[in-house]
């Protein structure tokens, strides 16, 4: 019998042990890499709040299961002193939608924005959240050209923090649970 509950206390100790090891993957947590992408830096020729903005055609849709990660986006341009970019609600593309060539008739100040945009300086930083994004982009005062601007983007995910520590305590409590099974004298002779 005592041999059958050693047997049986690997299952919880088992569960606790794939529990405490994604917990110690998610710290690590998972980089893509760097995705590189092309966009046009617009001209500015009057003042920044003036001047058009673009838009991106479609939205980036981020599913509801995304409460469950932290996912952080890391954005660079090459032209960072000659354009912005920033990430707006969605909602903005029915107020100021873009045309074929990605132009829309709004300007920097109609939007407010979740990360970056024209008073944004360096690397622009943004942690996904269930819902939908657009990204908008504009010259900087005093751009006088249509350049090519290449921007690359960073992305990496972890656990969400709570779900961390769910799954952290969760694998202790198991594992304790099945050394508990499995050593109960030790635990008895601990009371005494």
């Amino acid at each position: 019998m005592t041999m059958m509950v050693r047997i049986m206390s690997l299952l919880p100790f088992a569960t606790g042990s794939l529990c405490l090891i994604l917990v110690l993957v998610s710290l690590f947590g998972f980089a893509s890499g760097t995705i590189e992408d092309e966009i046009p830096a617009l001209p500015c020729v009057g003042v920044q709040e003036e001047c058009a903005t673009g838009m991106s055609e479609s939205d980036l849709d981020v599913p509801s299961a995304f409460f469950l990660l932290d996912v952080h986006l890391e954005i660079t341009m090459e032209l960072d002193d000659k354009a912005w970019i920033g990430i707006v609600d969605a909602k903005y593309a029915d107020e100021c939608p873009p045309g074929e060539t990605g132009l829309t008739n709004c300007t920097a100040s109609q939007y407010q924005f979740l990360a970056g945009g024209p008073d944004h300086d360096g690397a622009i930083g943004h942690g996904l959240e269930p819902g939908s994004v657009r990204f908008v982009t504009g010259g900087d005062e005093g751009a006088i050209e249509l350049q090519d601007n290449d921007v690359s983007t960073e992305w990496s995910v972890h656990l969400a923090t709570w779900v961390e520590v769910i799954l952290a305590l969760t694998g202790m409590g198991l594992c304790a649970s099945g050394m508990h099974m499995a050593f109960p004298m030790v635990a008895k002779m601990r009371k005494d």
